[in-house]
Order: C-alpha cells, then structure tokens, then sequence
C-alpha cells in the first residue's frame, strides 16, 4: 500500500497546497505578521528599501528578506492578505522539492516522496502559512541550501550547485540571521564527520562560499551601517551607539544564549520537547521512535559509518536544537527550522519498518499512534462542537468524513500495518486542518479588535492623519487602514486637539480609563471585544469564560 499511495502523491500535496490557500483570506494576525505587514507599507511609502522604522522609529530586529519579498509581491498584487501570505506558501512548496530531492541522493524515491509529505503535513507547516514569520523563509531557504550543497558533493557535482547552496545560505541570513549558516554547518559537518570523509572537510569551496553568501546579504549590511554603526546617536530599543551590523551577527541570535540580549523569557531548557511534541503532529510518535533508534546506533562508530547512508539529517536536528534550546528566549515557531531534517530520518525510519519483520513494534506504534490521534480528535470535538461550534453543512461533512477515515483505516486489522498508520493519521490531520483554516482562525480572528477598528475607520471617513494608538499595540489597526497609525501619549493627544479638530484614538479597556483620569471628554464611536488570539487559553475557548479574559478594543473621538 505505500508504494501505491507514493507512486503518484500529487493528489496529495495539491490537496496540503489548498488547504494553506484556504487561510489566506483570514486576517493577519498580531503581533508580529501583522507588524511586518505594516511595515511593508511604511518601506514602499518611504520607499526605501534599505533602512527601515516601524511607525516612523528606527527598526533594528528582524533582517529584511520578509519586507522585501513582501513588497515585491505588494508591488504586483497589491497590499493584500493573498499577496502576504502567498511567497510564504511557495517558499514552503520549495521546501518540499528541496526535501524531497535531499532525501532522495541517499533513499529510494518512495522514502523522499514521504519525506516531503511529512513536512507539509506537519502542524508547525500548517501554522507558519497562516500566522507569518520570518522562520518560512529560514526554514526553506535552510534546507533548499543543505539539498544543493550535497548535490555538489554527491550529485553530478557541478559548481552551479555549490553557488546556489551557499546564495540560499544568504537568503536565510537576510531571512532570520547566522542560523541560516548554523543548521547547515551542523547537518553536513555532522554527515562528513561521521562518515569520515575527512577530504570533504577541508575543501577551499567552503570557505570561498561565504563570499557568495556575503555577496547577498550586502544590501542589507550596507543598510545596518548607514542606519546604525554611521549614526551612532540613533535610539533603538532604548539604548544608543548600536551597531547594526554587530547586532545582525552577534546579538540578536548567539546574544540570546550569552544573555546579551534584551530578550528574555521564561523557557526551561525543555521548551522545545513539548512544543514539538504539537508541531510535528501527526507524526511525533515516529520521530520519538526514529531518534531513539538513530541515537542508539552512535555507539559504535565503524558500523554507523558502513551501515547508515546519510547523517545530515540527524546533525541538522539536533544540533541546532539544542543550540536554540540554550537560548534563553524561546518561542515555539524557533524550532521549525529542523522539520526538513527530522521528516527526512522520520520517513526513513518508517520505510525500513515497513519492510521489517518487527511485528511487535509496529503494533505498538499503531496503537500509540492511534491514541494520539483519538485525542487530536478529541480536543478537535471540543473546539467545533463546543468552543466554536461548526454551523456549516459543508464543513460538518469534512469533519464527520474525516473522522470516519481514521475509524476505517485506523481499526481495521486486515488492512496493513503502513496503510492504517499513514491514511489515519493523513484523514485527521488533513481534515482537521481544512476546519482550523476556514472556522477556527475566522472565529478567534472576531476578537482581535484592531482589525476591525481599522475597517470601520476606512468605511466611516475618520481621518487617519488624526487616528492613534494609544497605550496597547494595534498592529492590525496599520494593516487595515493601509496607513502608518501613531503611537501617542497623553502630551500628544492634548497638542493634537489644541487645533480644535477631534483626534480619534484606537485603545483598549485600560487606556479608554486612562484618557478618562486625564480629563478627555470621550466619545465611544466603535467597540469590539478583544483578545491577544496568537496567546490562546482555555479559558478563552470556553464560552462559560470566555467573557472574563476578553478585553475591549475602542475608537475614541476625543474632545
């Protein structure tokens, strides 16, 4: 059965590219796609490709690949969702090729086939083609460089390959910083030294490389010094005498672990263990079997070195994830830049099970993988029957159809050990992910208050010039007035109103309180309820209290 579901799997990956098509028309979300959003904007209205602010401010955070490709697709298709979210999803059909063409220099074309179709179907590639993030274009343009570097050094070794690799060394840079260099470094560095290939080590081509990578990421180097180091009195993040270009290589990735870095969190050294657990779904009992068994293989170094073909995708797993799991800032989309590695071993691993005669093994897996499942389904029912309540026929259908799936194909004993395992686990995520994109996000996105403040002041004629943001963030609020919003104070609102026109204001419960102490005569001309939806909680999701965590959002025409 798997070589007839892989024979021809393009039913399968156009039906995964659909399903990311189906967020598009859902609202960016804050905070971060919605601020890269609106600072698309600020670049094309200041045009200025090469140095950038963040509501009129000095911007030195994320590097510039995402404002570029951004505009670009702005400049074409015009400020959109679709032209937002649609470089992402081409970006991650590119990293399923790359994937696919990695894994398939070193397995059969059945192991690379299932190779890509993990990673597309993985939660963490679901989530990041819906809420955008630099980690898109990291996580592509990383194993788009790792594929064609090993093209170089195991394909038809031609030296196009090798200036490819290392040209997407710099896109992932410009992407999100020096773990573009890092994960590869670690994923063939760990293959060529386990494989002993001590000649492949030190080769001129590795270093002459990064001159190719540095050929790219110029413009923005350029950028951070004319910004930055050649401005040193410029105030960023509270601090001056920044240099920009130190930041990028430095501070705002390996600082992290050093601590010299502003940001901190509260993540345990474990972070990544449960959030992986979520966001390689459904295939995260695999990937815990796959390590298991590849890691226990290490102990002795002659036989993993004849009997193994590939270690490039262990070393680009687990390196880099324990060098982000030292960071002492840590979010859950970080670790997404080692799914292409662990779904290249993870499939591997199945295949060779498939084909063994470990019987006892594959039942536990399926039981395991079952019980997963079983709760996907069951967290599923609690949010689109009780918490969002699915009212559509068709989407009910989807569900129901799903559901049925992983019943017939999970429970059914005479049907094979790799079929029940990938058509169960490929019902529930698929159909799931089809409700989550088209009920879930539009019914979290009622409650980010911003984006339809930002609508309402475009249908009622309320002057933008004359519209702040007040004492919350309001992103959103940029994105759907298509206007750069200032952020205000007190001091500034009082200028604003000496003219003797209204100002209008968007805020939440706490700052409409705030403008009341200050003696502002308000006038409430729209409320929405509202709620940080990238934050969830239960007690969000739970209609009974739902109304105690939810905040209110306001435009405020002030007197």
């Amino acid at each position: 059965m798997l070589n007839r579901l892989l024979t021809n799997p393009l039913f399968l990956f156009g039906l995964v590219a659909i399903i990311y098509l189906l967020a598009i028309p859902v609202d960016v979300m804050e905070v971060d796609s919605a601020q890269y959003f609106s600072m698309t904007n600020e670049m094309l209205h200041r045009g200025n490709w090469l140095e950038f602010t963040d509501r009129n401010k000095p911007y030195l955070d994320k590097p510039p690949f995402i404002f570029w490709i951004s505009g670009l697709f702005f400049s074409v298709f015009g400020s959109s969702e679709f032209a937002f979210k649609l470089p992402s999803i081409l970006f991650s059909i590119l990293g399923w090729y790359a994937t696919y063409r990695l894994a398939a220099l070193f397995y059969n074309k059945q192991t690379a086939r299932l190779a890509a179709l993990m990673l597309a179907t993985s939660q963490g590639y679901f989530h990041f083609n819906n809420d955008i993030r630099t980690d898109t274009y990291l996580t592509n343009s990383v194993i788009t460089a790792v594929w064609m570097l090993a093209e170089f050094l195991y394909g038809n070794r031609k030296a196009y390959w090798w200036m490819a690799g290392f040209a997407f060394i710099g896109i992932g840079m410009l992407a999100k910083g020096p773990m573009a260099l890092v994960a590869p470094a670690a994923a063939l560095g760990t293959h060529l030294l386990l494989k002993g290939e001590w000649k492949n080590i030190f080769r001129w081509p590795w270093i002459a490389g990064l001159g190719i990578s540095l050929i790219v990421l110029s413009p923005m180097l350029y950028g951070l010094y004319t910004q930055f180091d050649a401005q040193p009195n410029t105030l960023v993040n509270g601090r001056t005498g920044v240099s920009g270009i130190r930041f990028f290589f430095w501070e705002q990735s390996f600082g992290r672990i050093t601590g010299e870095n502003v940001w901190k969190n509260d993540t345990g050294p474990f972070f990544f263990v449960h959030n992986m657990a979520w966001s390689f779904l459904p295939w995260s009992v695999l990937l815990v079997a796959a390590l298991i068994k590849l890691i226990g293989g290490l102990r002795n170094l002659q036989t993993l070195r004849s009997s193994r073909s590939e270690w490039i995708s262990l070393g680009g797993f687990i390196l880099p994830f324990l060098a982000l799991s030292l960071s002492k800032y840590k979010l859950p989309h970080y670790i997404y830049v080692t799914f292409p590695f662990a779904a290249i071993f993870t499939a591997a691993y199945f295949v060779a099970l498939v084909e063994s005669e470990a019987e006892r093994l594959k039942s536990t897996l399926i039981t395991i993988q079952l019980i997963v499942l079983l709760a996907c389904w069951a967290f599923g029912g609690l949010i689109f029957v009780y918490f969002f309540p699915l009212e559509n026929p068709l989407l009910m259908l989807v569900g129901v159809l799903g559901l049925l799936g992983y019943l017939f194909f999970g429970f059914r004993r005479k049907i094979p050990f790799d079929s029940r395992f990938l058509l169960a686990s490929l019902c529930s995520s698929l159909s799931i992910n089809i409700l989550l994109a088209t009920h879930f996000y539009p019914s979290i996105l009622h409650y980010q208050s911003s984006a339809h403040a930002g609508r309402y002041a475009l249908e009622n004629g309320i002057p933008l010039n004359r519209l702040y943001v007040f004492d919350c963030n309001g992103r959103a609020l940029d994105v759907y007035t298509g206007h750069v919003q200032q952020e205000a104070n007190i001091e500034h609102l009082k200028a604003a109103l000496l003219s003797g026109e209204p100002a209008y204001v968007y805020t939440q419960r706490e700052g409409k309180a705030k403008l009341e102490e200050a003696g502002f005569k308000v006038e409430s001309v729209f409320k929405s309820p509202h709620y940080a939806v990238t934050l969830l909680t239960m007690n969000f999701g739970n209609p009974k209290t739902r109304a105690g965590v939810l905040n209110e959002g306001y435009v405020l025409k002030l007197k």
